[in-house]
């Protein structure tokens, strides 16, 4: 019987593990891509940047709504912030209900076309 609880439990781990850390991957690579997406898109503006970065998010199959996404620009720091939240099936038919927070702050050598530069 002590084997059997204890089995039940391994399991109960493992199965939340796999499933909170499959939707910790899909986050990491919401964070990889928007991160890609402000360092590489320097040329578009910044409704583009938002939108890759909602599109990114419709193929993971994230429940981010396109207003919780905010792309905001300085002449040498592109910014991305966006938050979800994701039911986490911890146990079966037991949902979580997981919070993520995404802020990418990345540095651009080169400033962004629809960049307010300060008047000299």
């Amino acid at each position: 019987m002590k084997t059997l609880i204890k089995l039940l439990i391994a399991a109960a781990i493992v199965f939340a593990s796999w499933k909170s850390g499959s939707a910790y991957w899909r986050f990491y690579k919401l964070k990889d891509g928007a991160q890609e997406a402000a360092l590489f898109g320097a040329a578009q503006s910044t409704a583009e940047i938002h939108n890759s970065v909602v599109e990114l998010a419709n193929e993971l199959n994230l429940p981010l709504d396109p207003e919780r996404v905010a792309v905001r620009r300085t002449p040498n720091h592109t910014y991305v912030t966006a938050s979800y939240t994701e039911k986490i099936e911890v146990l079966p038919s037991f949902f979580y209900p997981w919070q993520f927070n995404l802020d990418v702050d990345v540095l651009t050598m080169t400033p962004p076309r629809d960049a307010q530069l300060p008047a000299k």
